[in-house]
């Protein structure tokens, strides 16, 4: 019996050591999901950062947008103001129609700002270039006419300073409104990119929780395993001990009964051996 509980011992201990080497590499694996973990977090909060930067630049451009944008409209008001006066005078001396003379300057405008913000294959462009040359053309042949008469060609040439200033900030609207766009865009991509480092850093913590769980059975195994390693090690030393008490007392029996078998030929006047005498003195030792 005692030989199968030391045998079943060393079963547990081989067990325990298992489910411990377990434990360890368990634990080993997840803090490697877990630093993956926090540097994944890390790279979030850095792409949230630069959206956030990509965030506020685009505000202050819409703000500019807007500053630029009155600006603008009030420079138009003058404009269309001094225009109006020029066809009130165009009127009394039968010239063109301002409003003619406008669209054409509106129409050039529309062309050249198509020119510049537009991806054109170079047959187009070149085609686009020529309309252009031809409406300057028609625009500077009106505008000549128009400043045949003195009185309107200073309210033109203040319609025109004030159409001139309009166009400015109407170009800066234009960059503004690019620049702003271009922020909103990257602003969106590193929203997107936070998202996939997000997708990872989930899987990494999905990971890295059920690497610790199993760690963390592992460890439970291995704590019942050395619980009954000290059952079987109470058990074992119990029953060692009573077979050591019984093994004392089985030599004590035999030797009580050889003393005595001594004692009586030593009655009888038989003579002893040096060896009956030290054993006759041992078992008196032992009757104490």
């Amino acid at each position: 019996m005692l030989e199968e509980l030391e045998e079943r011992r060393s079963e547990i201990i081989k067990k325990a050591e298992e489910y411990k080497n377990r434990r360890t590499e368990f634990n080993s694996e997840a803090s490697k999901w877990s630093e993956l973990r926090d540097e994944l977090n890390g790279r979030i909060k850095e792409a949230i950062e630069k959206a956030k930067e990509f965030k506020q630049q685009r505000e202050e451009y819409e703000e500019l947008i807007a500053d630029k944008k009155a600006k603008r409209a009030q420079l138009n008001r003058k404009a269309s103001l001094n225009y109006a006066m020029v066809e009130k005078l165009r009127k009394k001396n039968d010239m063109r129609s301002i409003q003619a003379f406008e669209r054409l300057r509106k129409r050039i405008a529309e062309l050249e700002l198509r020119q510049q913000v537009e991806v054109l294959s170079k047959e187009k462009e070149k085609k686009l270039v020529a309309k252009i040359t031809e409406l300057r053309r028609e625009f500077d042949g009106m505008e000549k006419e128009l400043e045949k008469d003195r009185k309107l060609q200073e309210l033109l040439k203040k319609a025109q300073k004030y159409r001139k200033g309009s166009d400015k900030y109407h170009e800066e609207v234009i960059n503004y409104v690019k620049l702003s766009h271009e922020c909103h865009d990257k602003m969106v991509e590193c929203f997107k990119e936070a998202d996939r480092i997000r997708e990872k850093a989930d899987e990494a913590h999905r990971l890295f929780l059920e690497t610790q769980e199993e760690a963390d059975e592992a460890h439970q195994r291995y704590i019942h395993y050395l619980r009954d390693l000290k059952d079987f090690d109470r058990v074992i030393n119990g029953l060692r001990r009573k077979i050591r008490e019984d093994w004392t007392f089985r030599e004590r029996l035999e030797a009580r009964k050889r003393a005595k078998d001594i004692y009586e030929k030593f009655r009888e006047g038989e003579k002893l051996s040096t060896e009956d005498l030290l054993l006759l003195q041992r078992s008196e030792m032992l009757f104490k």
